[in-house]
């Protein structure tokens, strides 16, 4: 190789090694040198953001199995932090299931977009990426589910200080962990947000029943009973289709498949409320046995009982049986076209393993009903009217200083972002007046 050569070659390799450097300190911004520091964060990682934020980082936090036992051992949680300004807002959302949306550049919360605010997205343990080895249902509890947020919380407070307003937010279960959240460290967050949060005191719990039998008009509700019926009086045509797909999706369950169809009818009254469908969609009485199997389908997945379903959501039944409670089915209209008498015990049989053993502690739910309704101060709560999870909604007290919007029609996709103006107005009122508060 001659002079000339060698000298190009070395100026190449001096160019590719200065932007090389450059772009790791480009990297190395002051927030990510911040969050490497801390000693709790074992992995952060830039990962491509939402336009609104300037940077976003997955975070993977070492964290106690056990928060009042810390030789039980730890586990990885996974955070997603996303920056918009040092000096604003946080809104934290205390999720209720894996995190896997908020690594997508195509995610905001409405919220941090509304007060443009930074944005952390916790994932619930025993959840995605935050899966202990080896899980021992034993630690998965509201009160370690808590301890977990504080202890994030206390973590990313050292970044983004008590100068910076901070409002917890949570949707359905991660709306749950708000309202537990806020009962159990009420000095963490300045705002309560939890959208579309059950707040169950059983297992089995009967309000729901109540509610899907008087939600809607009489007619929509009557047009749901038929369909329903109608469904299950077509069980020798409409049952092979069901199994065929069974076959089809390779399905699995713990119970046989004439039981699937039951409750696939049964859940289709609460699913078709929870989200918010069309009655105009129902079939009319001249449809055939396919259209019925097809629509009862779109409404209620049986995947929904089937083992594949219920295994990547396993600890969301664990802790309904636990803690956080469910609901149950009221079997009466369909007498005599069931092939099951009642549905007590179902949630067992369905949804939880064989060799778990469990009491149902309503102890968490008490603790947030008292502390919404003794503390209440800048909680928001907001439900659908048409959503059968309202049913067991938290109750509040007229002496309470909570807020409790429930908006009518909509469903357990309600948003303040489809909200109407009006309703729009009296959230953007709130939220400007506990922002303006010291």
């Amino acid at each position: 190789m001659n002079t000339r050569k060698i000298s190009k070659f070395l100026w190449l390799s001096f160019f590719f090694v200065f932007i090389h450097s450059a772009l790791i300190a480009q990297e190395e911004t002051e927030l990510y040198k911040q969050l490497a520091s801390q000693p709790e964060f074992i992995s952060v990682q830039k990962i491509d953001q939402y336009p609104f934020f300037t940077e976003t980082y997955e975070i993977l936090v070492d964290q106690y199995l056990d928060h009042g036992n810390p030789s039980a051992g730890k586990f990885i949680q996974r955070v997603v932090l996303s920056n918009y300004n040092k000096y604003s807002p946080v809104v934290f959302v205390t999720e209720g299931y894996h995190a896997n949306y908020a690594v997508k550049d195509t995610y905001i919360n409405e919220l941090s977009k509304i007060i443009e605010a930074n944005q952390v997205v916790v994932e619930h343990r025993y959840f995605g990426k935050s899966m202990p080895d080896n899980p021992n249902w034993d630690y998965l509890t509201i009160k370690n589910a808590c301890a977990d947020l504080h202890r994030i919380y206390k973590i990313i407070g050292r970044i983004y200080n008590n100068k910076n307003k901070w409002i917890a937010t949570g949707i359905s279960k991660g709306g749950q962990n708000t309202l537990a959240y806020k009962a159990l460290y009420p000095d963490d967050m300045d705002i309560w947000i939890p959208y579309v949060a059950p707040n169950n005191f059983s297992l089995e719990e009967k309000r729901h029943s109540k509610f899907i039998s008087s939600v809607g008009s009489k007619k929509i509700r009557q047009k749901i009973e038929d369909f329903q019926k109608d469904v299950l009086a077509g069980r020798d045509s409409i049952q092979p289709l069901l199994d065929s797909l069974i076959i089809a999706e390779n399905f699995t369950f713990s119970i046989p498949n004439e039981k699937v169809l039951d409750y696939c009818v049964l859940e289709y009254s609460f699913s078709f409320w929870q989200w918010g469908n069309d009655w105009k969609t129902i079939p009319t009485d001249t449809a055939t046995y396919i259209q019925l199997f097809k629509h009862l389908v779109d409404v209620c997945d049986p995947d929904y009982f089937a083992h594949e379903g219920i295994e990547p959501i396993k600890a969301f039944y664990i802790q309904a049986a636990k803690e956080i409670g469910y609901y149950v089915y009221d079997t009466r209209p369909f007498k005599g076209l069931l092939s099951i008498n009642n549905s007590k015990g179902y949630f067992d049989e369905i949804f939880l393993p064989d060799d778990f053993t469990y009491k149902f502690d309503k102890s968490v739910s008490k603790l947030i009903e008292k502390a919404v309704n003794t503390d209440g101060e800048h909680i928001l709560a907001i439900y659908g009217g048409n959503d059968p999870w309202t049913a067991s909604s938290v109750r509040v007290k007229p002496s309470s200083d909570a807020v409790k919007m429930v908006i009518p029609g909509a469903s357990h996709r309600v948003r303040i972002n489809n909200m109407t103006y009006a309703q729009k107005g009296e959230v953007y009122i709130l939220l400007e007046k506990w922002l303006e508060e010291d």
